[in-house]
């Protein structure tokens, strides 16, 4: 009975393990994000508007938890500046990273309405991250990005556990484009509701990380 209830108790600390992926952007600062680095509420806003649940998911395939961008506004505060055409060593603050999965980073300049995927890391995205510590990586801004205030949002699929959505969304400005537009594909909202695509856990469906998913994206094309 002891040996019995030491293994009842191992399998739910795995499953508990295996529900806690929680990641977001650390820089740029998500919107209303509560890390001590970025912008605090101010009025209109109060400490009641801060959002000290970032790092988890926006969604389940069974359920939208929230929209993409969660929030409708940032606070107040200085927005970081991107050069088009530059790369970005944008940071992730990880607490399970579940054997990666696959990430797609957007620009809108219509508050999220309308996205166009700027860069992709299929299944192997935040695979070698640490478990609790900061990860960085390069995402590059299109040298015909428009300038103007944007919003970039990362969009993260998870190899193993719950089938899960995570987005984090950021205001920044961009600067030296005389374009007005950007043209690519619209990013997938896979388990993200029940009428969403479906990417299965990467060991259970053999393989297959959702590759026709992504291969299947719109075109589509934003204007500031």
């Amino acid at each position: 009975m002891k040996n019995l209830t030491l293994l009842i108790v191992a399998a739910a600390s795995s499953l508990a393990a295996l529900t806690e992926a929680h990641i977001s952007f650390r820089y740029p600062c998500p919107r209303r994000a509560a890390f001590p680095e970025c912008p605090k509420p101010s009025p209109p806003h109060s400490w009641n508007d801060v959002d000290y649940n970032v790092i988890s998911p926006v969604g389940t395939h069974g359920n939208i938890m929230n929209p993409i961008p969660k929030h409708k506004d940032s606070f107040a505060g200085v927005r970081p500046v991107f050069q088009a055409g530059s790369t970005v060593s944008t940071t992730y603050e990880a607490a399970a990273i579940h054997k990666g999965g696959s990430c797609q980073w957007t620009l809108s300049y219509d508050n999220g309405k309308t996205q166009v995927v700027i860069q992709d890391w299929f299944r192997h995205c935040l695979r070698d991250a640490k478990s609790g510590q900061r990860y960085s990586i390069p995402v590059k801004i299109p040298a015909n990005a428009p300038s103007g205030p944007a919003l970039l949002t990362w969009i993260w699929n998870n190899n193993e556990g719950n089938r899960e959505l995570y987005a984090s969304s950021a205001d920044v400005v961009i600067e030296g484009s005389s374009s007005n537009s950007l043209s690519g594909v619209a990013p997938a909202f896979c388990n993200y509701g029940p009428n969403s695509c479906f990417i299965a856990e990467e060991a259970v469906a053999g393989g297959n990380w959702g590759e026709y998913h992504f291969k299947s994206r719109k075109p589509i094309t934003v204007t500031k």
